[in-house]
């Protein structure tokens, strides 16, 4: 349901497969800063698939300030007067939100198949006739770059997944408890399976499976923790185990005890999540602990639940903090060194976004965001006066 100047407009109509010469194709693309991106590789898409008619780009501008939308009015005014290109932007989002800015940027689109995009993909030459080809084969399926011969080692074109609009929406989209970066393409193909969409990887042709090369950085920037983050914290309890806790500028924190997979012996039997989490290196040993932090003068005060657990004093001349509990006294050092950060912050996004997956497979979830999902008001090819209600 759209609501378009007060007026309530319901879709999602049923495709008759029979009926069409062609399924109508969405690529779905969100960008948020990331125009050194897109305005490489949206005029090669565009051209690479002019030869397949019934195809619409729809391009979010999730509020970015990097002259996205200038660029848009400036180069891509051609495609936009014939509707291959829609541009939509939403003024709302601070930060990056990867799950929900793509359920918008698909609630947006109108094609019987959608396929997510990236800002920093190429769809390679021919890519909408080889959707419609497969699709028109089996209308059964999904197909997804995931463990796809070609695809593997390229990170950056696992969020290809091209899926029935219809498909899309009977599972409530990508999860939206996934703010940040990983995984959140994983879930959505594993609940997809479970409802009864089989699998389909896509076939090892180098160009459908090209990307801009970038750093680890540019992956995170737009993140809330990447820019909230004050400080990273770090006491080493052991060669294979360390307490983390990251303190944000808005007062809060979140904690956590990191292990190495290869070396960590369990005190007790594994729970069903520590088994899923046992196919990678690096694991959180039990969850994000959440609450509250105070700076004073000698020191930091961490509070849980309202209630002071741990007071954490500097020492000027370790520079480190200090804490004792009982009879134990712990050393926190700050974290300086940006590269070990930025993967610390990764390491955070998608260890947290893999619980929310295993959760999600152990109790065989197939829909999620019950209560709706990309919701937010957009505004269609720069028309500011008429605010459109998702």
């Amino acid at each position: 349901m759209i609501c378009l100047a007060g007026i309530i407009v319901h879709w999602l109509p049923e495709i008759n497969v029979t009926s069409l010469t062609m399924y109508k194709i969405s690529f779905c693309t969100v960008c948020m800063n990331r125009l050194s991106y897109l305005e490489q590789t949206l005029p090669v898409n565009l051209i690479d698939n002019q030869d397949y008619e019934n195809l619409e780009f729809i391009l979010l501008d999730y509020n970015s300030f990097d002259g996205l939308e200038s660029w848009v009015r400036e180069h891509m005014q051609a495609y936009l007067e014939t509707g291959k290109l829609i541009y939509y932007k939403t003024t709302t989002p601070v930060h990056f939100n990867r799950s929900h800015s793509k359920n918008l940027v698909h609630k947006l689109a109108t094609g019987d198949l959608v396929c997510n995009i990236d800002a920093d993909n190429y769809t390679g030459k021919g890519f909408a006739a080889y959707l419609n080809r497969e699709f028109k084969n089996d209308d059964s399926i999904f197909l997804t770059a995931i463990d796809a011969s070609g695809a593997r080692e390229k990170c950056d074109v696992l969020g290809r997944i091209c899926v029935k609009r219809t498909d899309f929406h009977n599972i409530g989209g990508y999860d939206e408890r996934m703010t940040s970066y990983g995984f959140d393409d994983y879930d959505l193909a594993n609940r997809l399976e479970l409802n009864n969409v089989s699998r389909k990887l896509m076939e090892s042709n180098p160009a459908y499976f090209d990307a801009i090369s970038h750093s680890q950085a540019e992956r995170i920037n737009n993140d809330a923790v990447f820019i909230n983050l004050k400080a990273l914290l770090v006491n080493y309890l052991s060669p294979c185990s360390s307490d983390f806790v990251m303190l944000f500028t808005d007062g809060t924190f979140k904690r956590g005890i990191v292990i190495d997979i290869e070396t960590y012996k369990f005190d007790r039997p594994l729970t069903e999540i520590q088994k899923a989490e046992m196919k990678f290196r690096f694991s959180l040993k039990d969850f994000w602990q959440e609450g509250r932090w105070q700076e004073h003068d000698s020191h930091i005060s961490l509070y849980l639940r309202e209630f002071l657990v741990q007071k954490l004093y500097f020492d000027q001349t370790k520079k480190c903090f200090l804490s004792q509990v009982e009879d134990t006294t712990s050393t926190f050092y700050q974290i300086v060194n940006q590269d070990f950060i930025e993967r610390f912050i990764m390491f955070y996004s998608q260890s947290t976004n893999r619980i929310i997956m295993a959760q999600n497979v152990l109790e065989k979830r197939t829909i999620v965001n019950r209560s709706g999902f990309g919701k937010d008001v957009v505004y269609k090819n720069f028309d500011y006066q008429t605010p459109i209600t998702v």
